[in-house]
């Protein structure tokens, strides 16, 4: 690890020092507070409404802190996490030990773990406050080499049920932000046209009379120019002569605004001046903004997948379909679960996400090439100085042009940003604005408290309900890796609210049925919760053993087959086909497993005596599938002995083999 020293030294460890972490970032660390303390009036003004309390410092902690960022050389998001949990140790110290006989986290034994549990739980903490705090003291001593502490596991946080995502509301916002991208686009043609109609404004120095500052698409013409290839700036724009786009000599004939057109969240700021003008060429915040959430809400990716994607070279970011050219298979990395994500997409349709990124790799190109010239010329200043504040910049610029989400920072003229991880409170106040510009809130008000993390959950539950509530289905749309991770997402929404309804559904139909004085029976319980009711007419036939079919299930009705069960079906009569495994109406009994198993036994022996390409396609096929799938309801051992007692009975001749199967 390179670090740097300041003069806060105590002994050997440095409080002031700059991390390079294992994932290959740089950023500097200050721990000074933790030897000195820190109070309200310490906090930034914006930051003392939200101070929980003060603390007293502690060298002992401080320098314990220290040799725990420089041996672990954690990522810089665990910092703040770092930061946060030392804070609330010293504070509950500060309340049990006022004479500051706990020095260092050498000095901290067992009982202190309990009595943290039950302090922070007085604060009305949860549970992950002191999950933190214990994983940093154990990380503390481990790196100073001292015994493990015997502290209690935290308590289970409890689960927090959300709402169910309004899905009704994820299109709608799909389309408000189609029409931000169409604005923004036609934005773009605007500053094309009108600098396709303009010329230089600047004119010839010996000659003021020639400039032309007053015809807005020259302003237009000169910020193509001096933008085509990268983003001057502000200092190399006025050295160009272009001071007239910021500053007007008339201000009545030559000071002109940028596009008039506001992305949701932007101030007028956004069109004035030089940066305003920027914006008929190349995205700001905002701009680019919209067209992440439609990348978003198009792929069900959460934010650290969607901002993972690495455009430096198409193999990383998409691939060709193998067998639909149409589609293409797009690819990201999500580093905090070390996982390779994808999603299949369409290549055409203009608001794909494959679409989406290529239009944002087109136009951040300038913004692009920026990055990338300021990156050469950062790693030629750290082969000079070597120093960590350069290290940091080269990985800060090596992300950003890895990135499709790229932007002209609108309060300083030339300056490049991209979209990160800690965009998200920024990212969801946009969507709200989105939603409230185009009046999305009255029918759905749960866009009023719309995170980045929803977009996902919509697409999850979207799969889950048009599936028919199949977890494997929700698993794949989610792509995790087991169950307990999907269920995660599903237990606070629709899983939870699903599962309760049928437990309902089930509760109430046994004790109608124990009111009702019926002997409590499997078949009519589940019958009454698929379908609602039983009639006495559907009953009596069900109970009936004569009027069962040819493969010993009972039938709902029984001259009213579905037309894909018996398309030439005469009304009124009984149904010939008799289909049953593959019948809305069809009921299976314990006692149908023989007559079940002996057709499929038929079916297996018609396999064995004719051609392949006789077997494929025919409904002897189609029968079998629908008889194995039906079958599984039943023991697997049952089904295989009962199907080989029937399948050497027909092989010895003892049955002959019904060869007539219901063709439809």
């Amino acid at each position: 690890m390179k670090q740097r020293r300041s003069n806060n030294i105590a002994g050997d460890v440095a409080l002031q020092f700059w991390v390079e972490a294992h994932d290959g970032s740089y950023y500097p660390v200050d721990l000074t507070e933790f030897a000195e303390g820190r109070k309200r009036e310490d906090v930034p003004p914006q930051l003392q409404a939200r101070w929980p309390a003060d603390f007293q410092g502690r060298l002992g902690f401080a320098l314990g802190l220290s040799e725990v960022f420089q041996a672990l050389c954690p990522p810089e998001s665990y910092e703040a996490d770092f930061r946060s949990s030392c804070r609330q140790l010293l504070r509950f110290l500060d309340s049990i030990d006022p004479d500051q006989s706990v020095k260092c986290f050498a000095d901290l034994k067992d009982g202190h773990g309990i009595a943290l549990a039950k302090w922070a739980e007085a604060k009305g903490f949860t549970g992950s406050v002191y999950k933190h705090i214990k994983g940093l003291v154990d990380a503390a001593r481990m790196t100073s080499g001292s015994t493990p502490l015997f502290w209690p596991a935290r308590e289970r946080d409890p689960i927090v049920h959300k709402d169910d995502v309004d899905l009704k509301a994820y299109p709608r916002l799909y389309n408000a932000f189609k029409k931000e991208a169409m604005s923004i686009k036609a934005m773009f043609q605007e500053g094309e046209r009108l600098a396709n109609g303009g010329r230089d404004p600047r004119g010839l120095r010996s000659t003021r009379a020639s400039a032309a500052w007053e015809q807005r698409e020259n302003h237009a013409w000169l910020v193509r120019k001096l933008t085509r290839n990268t983003l001057p700036s502000k200092e190399d724009f006025y050295a160009a002569g272009a001071r007239g786009l910021n500053k007007a000599n008339n201000v009545r004939t030559q000071k002109h605004n940028g596009p008039e057109y506001l992305a949701p969240g932007m101030t007028e700021r956004a069109s004035e001046g030089i940066v305003g003008k920027l914006r008929w060429f190349h995205p700001s915040y905002q701009d680019t903004a919209v067209f992440f959430w439609l990348f978003l809400v198009g792929t069900g990716w959460n934010l650290s997948t969607a901002i993972g994607i690495d455009i430096s070279d198409e193999k990383h970011w998409w691939e060709p379909h193998p067998q639909k050219p149409e589609f293409c298979v797009l690819h990201s990395f999500k580093g905090r679960a070390d996982k390779h994500v994808f999603i299949p997409c369409l290549r055409k349709p203009e608001w794909h996400p494959y679409r989406i990124i290529e239009f944002m790799i087109k136009c951040t190109a300038p913004l692009r090439r920026t990055v990338l010239q300021r990156l050469a010329d950062a790693r030629a200043k750290y082969l000079s100085d070597g120093m960590p504040e350069t290290a940091a910049e080269i990985v800060r610029l090596e992300t950003m042009s890895r990135s499709p989400w790229l932007f002209h920072v609108v309060n300083k003229v030339g300056e490049v940003g991209c979209l990160h991880g800690d965009d998200s409170s920024h990212l969801n106040e946009i969507a709200r604005l989105a939603a409230q510009k185009h009046g999305l809130f009255e029918d759905h008000p749960a866009l009023a408290a719309l995170v980045t993390g929803d977009a996902r959950d919509a697409w999850i539950g979207h799969a889950y309900i048009t599936s028919g509530n199949n977890i494997l289905i929700a698993r794949l749309a989610g792509q995790h890796e087991d169950y307990r991770s999907l269920v995660h997402y599903l237990r606070r929404r629709r899983y939870r609210a699903q599962s309760e309804g049928l437990v309902r559904a089930f509760q109430d139909v046994t004790f109608g049925e124990i009111e009702s004085g019926r002997v409590l029976d499997a078949t009519r319980i589940r019958l009454k919760l698929e379908r609602g009711e039983i009639t006495l007419e559907q009953e009596r036939r069900l109970l009936d053993r004569r009027q069962r079919t040819r493969l010993g299930m009972g039938c709902l009705q029984p001259d009213s087959p579905p037309k894909n069960v018996s398309p030439d079906h005469v009304p009124g009569a009984i149904c010939r086909v008799q289909r049953c495994t593959g019948c809305i109406n069809g009921i299976v009994f314990e006692e149908s497993l023989d007559p079940l198993t002996r057709a499929r036994a038929e079916l297996i022996y018609i396999q064995r005596t004719i051609p392949l390409a006789a077997w494929t396609g025919s409904s002897f096929e189609e029968e079998a599938a629908s008889l194995d799938a039906t079958l599984m309801d039943f023991a697997k051992e049952s089904v295989g002995e009962s199907t080989q007692l029937w399948l050497n009975k027909l092989l010895s001749g003892e049955l002959q083999v019904h060869d007539t199967f219901p063709a439809y």
